[in-house]
This record gives structure tokens, C-alpha cells and sequence, in this order.
């Protein structure tokens, strides 16, 4: 990626997970999730909450966005400051996730861990839980539409291959029309050389820029 090109593509979750540890008797219960903003995030500990309603702590990290517009935020619910959210937080900034959010429930066991200990306990659990969520692929390329001669599909098929594109969707009628997704990156250069090959003569028609689930 050069300039200021967005990513060609980010990973986010594509359910809620949960994982469990038990630390000197305490109870680390991590769930994680997709979030695609604040609302749906706290929306998402909410749940939690009434869920373990009874638990003595519930810490927290979200992250939402892209490079140059990422927000994060973490919370230590009551735990000395910066043992619960921010080694949350660190948990997914290791992931390489966006628009997610993690929580890690404790039920006190009696033996104090200290700050050193907690923070790793809730970290540990969170990356436990992350490791086993299951990730989707979001692109960030451009879709095209582009109608060409059969006899030029081959060709086209490789082009496409080199710029690391895909089809959507393909119709055969008098001529093959192709739905194609191009990344960001390459979209520019494949128009260029599509016009070299093609002397000018297949012209694709831009449908949409944003994200596309694979």
C-alpha cells in the first residue's frame, strides 16, 4: 500500500467467543465479538453484564477502524488502573482486529494476584478468547462491471490474477459480462494495462468503493 490508500482489506470476528481461565482460584471468563461501533459495543458488554450479573469485575477493550482513524478505548471496572482494559487492549492491537470488542469477566478466589499478575490474567484470557474467535475477511477494493468477447476471456482471467482480483459474478450472453472486485492497491494499474491490451476498447464501469464481505 502507498500514499494514502486505504487497505486493501481488514479482519474482524464473525461471532461472539468465549474462553475461560482459572487463575489462583479467580475466574477469568473472556467473550469476544464484532463491533462496529460504540453503540454496538456496549450494546455487547451489556449482555454481558446480565449475564454475570454476580461477577465482582467485567474489564474491557474495544477497537474500531482503519490506519489514521482507529479508536480505542479500554476500562479497568474497579481493578488497580491499567491491569484489566489496557492489557485487554494490548490483546487486540496483537491480533491485527478491528471493529471488536472484549470483555473479561473475574470471580475473586480469595488470593490477590497484584498488578503484575492481574494484568497478565486478563491479557492471558484475552488472548485465549481471540485465538480460538472465529475471523471474517472484509475487502476494500473496487468493484467493477466489464463486458468483453468470449475470445478474450482467458486473457482477461490472467490480468485479472496478476492484480490480484476476483469475479463476483459472470453472465454468458452475446459477450461475458464479469462482476470483478479489484483491491485498492492494484485497481489503478489494472485499469491502465487493461486499456494497453485492450487498445482502448473494453471500458469497465466502476459500480462501488467500500467493504465487500468475502
Amino acid at each position: 500500500m502507498s500514499g494514502s490508500l486505504p487497505p486493501d482489506s481488514y479482519f474482524t470476528l464473525s461471532s461472539t467467543t468465549e474462553a475461560e481461565a482459572k487463575i489462583k482460584r479467580s475466574r477469568f471468563i473472556a467473550l469476544s465479538g464484532p463491533a462496529e461501533n460504540e453503540e454496538a459495543a456496549k450494546e455487547f458488554l451489556g449482555n454481558v453484564r446480565k449475564k454475570y450479573h454476580d461477577a465482582r469485575h467485567v474489564c474491557h477493550g474495544w477497537k474500531f477502524g482503519l490506519p489514521g482513524n482507529v479508536i480505542e478505548k479500554g476500562n479497568d471496572d474497579g481493578e488497580p488502573s491499567g491491569t484489566g482494559g489496557e492489557p485487554i487492549l494490548n490483546s487486540i492491537r496483537r491480533s491485527s482486529l478491528t471493529d471488536v470488542v472484549v470483555a473479561v469477566v473475574r470471580y475473586y478466589g480469595g488470593i490477590k494476584l497484584g498488578t503484575g499478575g492481574l494484568g497478565r490474567a486478563y491479557g492471558g484470557t484475552a488472548d485465549q478468547v481471540l485465538a480460538i474467535a472465529h475471523r471474517r475477511e472484509v475487502l476494500l477494493g473496487k468493484e467493477f462491471s466489464l463486458q468483453f468477447p468470449y475470445a478474450q476471456q482467458k486473457n482477461l482471467q490472467h490480468l485479472l490474477e496478476n492484480f490480484r482480483g476476483r469475479t463476483l459474478q459472470e453472465d454468458y450472453g452475446a459477450e461475458v459480462t464479469w462482476r470483478l472486485w479489484l483491491p485498492h492497491s492494484t485497481s489503478s494499474n489494472f485499469l491502465k494495462e487493461l486499456t494497453e491490451v485492450s487498445a482502448g476498447k473494453l471500458i469497465p464501469t466502476l459500480l462501488s468503493v467500500g467493504p465487500r464481505e468475502t
